[in-house]
């Protein structure tokens, strides 16, 4: 595949920074062709730049107008939609692409007539076993291995430039970090977007250390079926994911009555007591007789839980532990710094842990006066360090493609990469993620708000599949825009004998005022939204 894409010229060049750049995108759900790409990519000192599947027009127009892409390998369902936006001259440099899948002739057509070539993947691969000859170009630490483009909530999104020394480092200092103490035969299903940094590393890290990675089927709503079938050992996800799965396995518990009810309860208080008491998660009673149909709901293998991106609810955590006899890893990074920043062990017990740092960083907290976040507060008569936490080692990028501005806001003259997480430093060394910097704003009446840690508790609501919170300086109140669980919604209906679509049901007042009284039950448990 390598010497394919270099016999075809299919890797377009530009200067960038007194050096030669050659980049080459990928834009599909994971699959083995994906991989055999990125990695043929590496072996040429190619610059890979992958796209997210269910990115809209406007994201891919700017990142094509910005990397200025020529070749981009894909499956088929994405042709129809670049050749469109092609024809409507919103990706100009568009020449080549290269189909993980069998073309029909409808498609090929579409994309001709925008001045498309289509090639197969099979193809490339042939014209580079014709040409044995042609040379490997082996990268050095500074080459970019990938532009990495954030998800951009607001404004454009930003090519975060990976050097190879960068992804190394950052895959070394994940793999001796200990937090991961399995070895092969193990498995990780791989269903987090290969575009997305962590699921990448976690990907790549799994094949040194011999694991094997699944694929899922590429349907979300299919994720459970394909863990059953698949049966991992091991998942990498998001908070999002892992509470629909527990808020799924509870909603079957509590629909259990009677001495079965019973049964699974005392279950439960006996392990998470044992948990709390000592670590343990497993139990060698209740784990065979009372609670094998929960695991088996998840393959019946698993023995890792790794959850990403967000910052996820200590009692819900716990519990998976317990349901499933399972070890969960809480990792904490960003897209800056090519994967992780800190991993907890897979024995941390400590409630909202992420661990310590990884070996190859350097980090420090940073006052933040107005949020009341020192380095000299005290928890308890102990120490506790709060503030904005930053960074700097061998990890962190260089900086954002083609924005000098926006890096020189990210690095400051010291190197230092300023995260927008508040954090508190724990004695034993470990980082707890306890707000967010950026996304903070003053209402009026003076009250400062982090909408995230507004969103991340009312998401615990049963109502709640997604919530949105927006607030303005000018206004005295919040507004949240709520996406509900279809299922909890007609369970409701049938409940109280409404016969009436979720659509319907969405408006109805009597609903309306459930899920908010619900709302404010949990906002005072949790006391966010205190005063509104």
């Amino acid at each position: 595949m390598a010497r394919g894409i270099e016999k075809l010229g299919l890797a377009a060049q530009q200067e960038y920074k007194g050096t030669t750049l050659r980049l080459l995108g990928i834009y599909s759900k994971n699959r083995e062709e994906w991989v055999i790409t990125d990695f043929a990519c590496w072996m040429m000192s190619i610059t890979s730049v992958p796209l997210y599947d269910t990115l809209g027009e406007e994201s891919i127009s700017w990142t094509f107008e910005q990397t200025e892409l020529a070749t981009i390998f894909l499956s088929v369902q994405g042709i129809a939609k670049l050749a469109a936006m092609k024809k409507k001259g919103s990706i100009k440099t568009l020449a080549n692409v290269v189909c993980f899948d069998d073309v029909d002739p409808a498609t090929r057509k579409l994309a001709e007539e925008a001045g498309i070539r289509v090639l197969a993947f099979s193809e490339v691969i042939s014209a580079g076993k014709a040409a044995p000859d042609i040379p490997f170009r082996r990268p050095t630490g500074e080459t970019l291995l990938t532009i990495c483009y954030t998800s951009g909530t607001t404004g454009k999104a930003k090519g975060t430039e990976i050097t190879h020394k960068n992804f190394r480092d950052s895959a070394v200092a994940t793999y001796v970090s200990g937090a991961i103490d399995f070895g092969p035969p193990f498995s990780f299903l791989s269903y987090l977007p290969l575009a997305h940094v962590f699921e990448r590393l976690a990907f790549y890290v799994g094949i040194v250390g011999g694991f094997t990675s699944p694929f899922y089927g590429g349907d979300l709503a299919q994720l459970k079926d394909d863990i059953c079938a698949a049966e991992p050992q091991g998942l990498v996800g998001v908070p999002r994911v892992f509470s629909r799965f527990h808020d799924a396995i509870m909603h079957g518990i509590n629909a259990t009555t009677g001495f079965k009810r019973r049964l699974i309860d005392r279950a439960i208080k006996v392990k998470m007591d044992e948990f709390h008491r000592s670590g343990c998660v497993k139990h060698w009673l209740y784990d065979r007789f009372v609670l094998s149909k929960i695991r088996h709901a998840m393959g019946s293998n698993i023995r890792v839980f790794v959850s990403a991106a967000a910052p996820m609810e200590a009692s819900m955590m716990d519990m998976m532990r317990v349901l499933f006899s399972a070890c969960f890893i809480q990792g904490y990074g960003q897209t800056e710094t090519a994967g992780p920043i800190a991993l907890s062990y897979y024995d941390d017990t400590t409630p909202g842990s992420t661990g310590p740092p990884l070996l190859c960083c350097e980090a420090k907290v940073v006052d933040v006066p107005e949020m009341e976040y020192k380095s000299t507060n005290m928890l308890d008569g102990v120490p506790m360090p709060q503030g904005e936490l930053c960074v700097r080692g061998a990890h962190v990028t260089h900086g954002y493609f083609k924005e000098p501005e926006k890096t020189r806001e990210l690095l400051d003259s010291e190197g230092w990469m300023h995260t927008g997480d508040i954090v508190a430093l724990h004695p034993s060394g470990i980082i707890k993620i306890i707000d967010r910097k950026k996304n903070i704003f003053k209402l009026q009446h003076g009250e400062y708000v982090a909408p995230e840690k507004v969103e991340n508790v009312l998401g615990n609501c049963k109502w709640i599949l997604q919530v949105f919170v927006y607030g303005d300086s000018y206004k005295t109140h919040l507004v949240g825009v709520v996406v509900p669980k279809k299922e909890e919604v007609m369970a409701w209906a049938n409940e109280k004998g409404l016969s009436a679509s979720f659509e319907e049901l969405c408006l109805n007042k009597e609903f309306n005022a459930v899920v908010v009284k619900d709302i404010n039950t949990l906002s005072r448990e949790k006391k966010v939204l205190l005063g509104h």
